[in-house]
């Protein structure tokens, strides 16, 4: 009885969820901060824009305090352990508590704090609390689960070696750190990662899990002094123990340039630029992540306008200024891009930084970047463990929660001769490091090395002459207003041919209009602090908006221009062209990506979903701008076009700024006609030989469309197997538990037509048949004997709760909720709906699904070459 009232409780929460004002960043002052006697730092603070509440427990205690087991990964290992058993529950025990609040638990390590965390509706927040405390001040290191963890984490170490990103950001800290421990990889180095012991772990956590060393955030739909009340005792068993902070290295002075290369199976290059620079506390802060944003970020940045734009060197080139509270700090620029271009490209690089050394970056320039560090700062607050997450890095940086609104205020402050000292003092040719991961036959060729739910306003639908349909929802004044266009569109409207036209088209869009250039889109963008981004997927073609409130008008005027008068200049179609081939090359240097598309081309014969929603190789070389052309002229129309508008503190006005900016658009869509591939006659079982270090297999069903109510049972269905969003179920339970595995997880992905239902697992050559028979004996188990009561209930909590977390807390994920459902014919409150939905799912649907998709298949694996 008590499930059912919560899920029913869930259901009334979502309902109201949908339309919730966003609420801007918490105020200082509204902050409950309080050390108890133990030592240990609580932050509560109320924030009731949505019914959901988040926890997060930190301890400072990362890859950099490890001392004596520097380089092991320690740190992470004792992430690991956390949930798996303490004096009074085992790990079967936590994941139940945890599943009957939705399982949305989880954990990461850095290389300054490990955070135990967790995000749920508000009305279970007792039980976050009592769970994630326990798991932290109690945790018991059960001698089966350390050796299971090991197995986990090897096998992690393997999939970070083939993640070319991720390879480059350590070569890039080791080659420019040479005595700090910022230098090594947070999760160890395998030989030293074996040799720890259960002893070590223990020793490692009571010495660095203390009352001293922690900090405790709340943030949510709570009453403030309760939810301290409840922290102080869920902790009063959380005692102190002797505790020192770690001595950290000074970092000796770098005397001359430094260079590093290394090598992996991958078709792009992958290039880091850095400059030594100051800790988060240092004044020069402002100016540096200002300089970064002149530089690198927003569309208009110079890297992004010179570099990737107009001299076409690069895939991507980004800058940030990286300020640790830990004594260090770099201004980085990072590119993807043709390996061939790479010495161009750093040449190219030191010009622009040489440029912003010899005079003041220009007012309207500087202005325009403050206003993007603004409103980036303000993006990246939306929900309410991004709320938390903003306090806890606060005070763990700083001991103050005032430390973000005096950010703002200090980023306001900087002038052009601030910039311009701060380029000449760190940006010095002798401290320049380079970083590189090339293609293997390059790099051989280099010779450089329970509350009341919300009462909140509705979505409102609107119908413009022209057949546009307009969603509105009133938000907060001091929010951020999300603005989403959606058509139907993507691979499913493209042909072998055509192939990845509908996202050089979106993409071409943002490069200039018959009255704006791509620079004036970019530069006016930027002065907004606005986000504009464009993509294409399965079933629809988007262009998507976050901008401030002052500057609505001006945004829908852009969106409008973007959309109804597009130039298609054949400069920029051949800029564009390049890009997308570049990152199909990239795509490949994916693991999971690879085998996930090689998996589609067998699974789904003529269907477009076979297709790369990027397109092939072949496909977009062969592209015109006349096939551009056709498309927008056969997709891009009123009738075809959701608009919604999310977060706009006067809703009437936004729907007339809409009708003002979209009253001349005109055109008629007529939907082409598709087929649908015959049911598969049989299983298909396909093995290729990769350059990646583990091995993979994936597994391909046919699935349904978005429109049938099976979506739901095999929604659960995911649940069940694999958890919603985060790790969990059957398969994570066992293949995690015996050690066959880092990742496993199954996914639903739905269409106009029918979709697709994936499990994909990564493992080891030796494991690889484990892994095969665990998945297959599961499928055939739920097949079978279907699911026991408490394990349907279970995985119901988690996809309610995954809804709320993960797709209805910020206007951005509701904006695109409420499109979809309207675009795909279903009603924009469809989405409000899911829980209902999801109640009604019965154990016999669940079984039902599973016999009816999970039949034939496509199978594939895929082993690293024989060295």
């Amino acid at each position: 009885m008590g499930r059912t009232v919560n899920l029913l409780a869930l259901a009334i929460i979502v309902a109201s969820i949908a339309s919730s004002p966003r609420a801007a960043m918490i105020p200082p002052d509204s902050i409950f901060l309080e050390q108890l006697p133990s030592g240990l730092t609580v932050a509560v603070a109320e924030d009731h824009s949505a019914p959901v509440v988040a926890v997060r427990i930190v301890a400072k205690a990362g890859s950099i305090t490890e001392g004596k087991y520097s380089g092991s990964g320690i740190s992470h290992f004792v992430e690991h352990m956390l949930s798996c058993g303490t004096d009074k529950m085992t790990k079967e025990q936590i994941e139940t508590l945890s599943d009957q609040f939705g399982g949305l638990i989880n954990a990461y390590t850095t290389r300054d704090h490990t955070c135990l965390w967790a995000s749920a509706p508000s009305l279970y927040f007792q039980n976050v609390l009592t769970l994630l405390s326990h798991c932290y001040i109690s945790a018991s290191f059960p001698p089966n689960q350390v050796n299971i963890q090991r197995g986990i984490i090897q096998k992690e170490i393997i999939k970070d070696l083939d993640e070319p990103l991720r390879v480059l950001w350590r070569l890039m800290m080791s080659t420019m750190f040479k005595r700090h421990p910022c230098r090594l990889p947070t999760i160890g180095y395998k030989d030293l990662f074996l040799r720890l012991t259960r002893d070590d772990l223990v020793d490692y956590y009571r010495k660095m899990y203390v009352p001293q060393n922690t900090i405790v955030v709340v943030v949510g739909d709570i009453d403030r002094q309760k939810a301290m009340a409840s922290v102080k005792k869920a902790f009063e068993a959380f005692e102190p123990r002797p505790f020192s902070p770690p001595l950290l290295p000074q970092e000796p002075l770098q005397m001359c340039q430094r260079t590093a290369t290394a090598s992996m199976n991958v078709n792009l290059g992958y290039l880091m630029l850095g400059f030594r620079t100051v800790p988060l506390q240092h004044p020069d802060l402002y100016a540096l992540d200002l300089l970064a944003a002149v530089l690198g970020q927003g569309r208009s940045g110079r890297l992004v306008r010179t570099i990737k734009d107009d001299q076409c060197l690069v895939q991507e080139i980004t800058a940030i200024s990286w300020t640790a509270r830990y004594g260090v700090g770099a201004f980085l620029i990072r590119a993807v891009l043709p390996p061939e271009n790479l010495e161009q490209t750093v040449q190219a690089i030191l010009s622009q930084i040489g440029a912003v050394k010899k005079k003041p970056i220009p007012a309207e320039e500087l202005d325009k970047a403050k206003k993007l560090v603004r409103s980036r700062f303000l993006f990246d607050v939306q929900t309410a463990q991004d709320k938390a997450a903003r306090i806890a890095s606060d005070i763990l940086a700083t001991a103050d929660v005032r430390f973000s609104s005096r950010y703002l205020q200090g980023i306001a402050s900087v002038t052009p001769d601030d910039l311009l000292s701060v380029a000449r003092r760190y940006f010095d040719k002798d401290r320049l490091c380079i970083a590189s991961v090339l293609p293997k036959s390059v790099a051989k060729k280099r010779t450089r090395p329970a509350n009341a739910a919300v009462k909140v306003p509705t979505i409102h639908k609107t119908v413009l002459e022209n057949g546009l349909r307009l969603l509105t929802k009133k938000g907060a004044t001091q929010g951020t207003v999300s603005i989403q266009a959606y058509f139907l569109g993507g691979t499913r409207y493209e042909t072998k041919k055509t192939n990845g036209v509908a996202n050089l088209m979106v993409q071409l869009m943002l490069k200039g209009t018959k009255s704006r250039t791509a620079d004036q889109i970019a530069s006016t963008i930027d002065k907004m602090g606005a986000k504009l981004t464009a993509s294409s997927d399965m079933n629809t073609f988007h262009i998507s908006l976050e901008v401030l409130p002052e500057d609505l008008k001006q945004a829908l005027a852009i969106l409008s221009d973007i959309i109804t008068n597009p130039l298609f200049d054949p400069d920029q179609f051949e800029r564009e062209k390049r890009l997308l081939l570049a990152a199909i090359k990239r795509r490949q240097d994916l693991w999971y990506s690879a085998a996930s598309q090689l998996m589609l081309q067998k699974l789904f014969t003529s269907h477009p979903y076979r297709l790369d929603k990027l397109g092939s190789a072949r496909s977009v070389s062969n592209l015109t701008i006349d096939d551009v052309w056709d498309y927008y002229d056969s997709y891009v129309n009123p009738d075809n076009m959701v608009l919604a508008v999310f977060g706009a503190p006067d809703e009437k006005q936004a729907v007339q700024l809409v009708k003002e900016s979209f009253s001349q658009f005109a055109g008629k869509t007529i939907p082409p006609q598709i087929s649908l591939d015959p049911p598969l006659a049989k299983n298909l079982t396909l093995t290729k030989a990769t350059g990646f270090n583990q091995a993979v297999i994936c597994y391909g069903f046919r699935s349904c469309s978005v429109a049938s109510k099976d979506r739901f049972a095999l929604d659960v269905l995911d649940a069940i197997l694999s958890g919603v969003r985060l790790p969990g179920g059957r398969l994570h339970q066992r293949l995690r538990q015996s050690r066959l595995v880092y990742l496993v997880h199954a996914y639903n992905r739905l269409g106009k037509d029918p979709g697709w239902f994936a499990i994909l697992a990564a493992t080891s050559t030796e494991k690889l048949p484990q892994v095969e028979k665990a998945i297959d004996d599961e499928i055939r188990r739920i097949k079978q004997a279907g699911i026991p009561p408490e394990e349907l209930d279970k995985a119901k909590t988690m996809c309610i709760s995954a809804n709320i977390v993960y797709r209805q807390q910020t206007n951005s994920q509701q904006a695109t909720s409420a499109s979809l459902a309207e675009l795909y014919g279903l009603g924009f409150d469809a989405f409000l709906r899911y829980p209902e939905c999801i109640n009604a799912v019965t154990a016999s649907d669940v079984k039902h699904a599973a016999n009816t998709y999970l039949t034939n298949f496509v199978k594939v694996k895929m082993t690293p070459k024989a060295r």
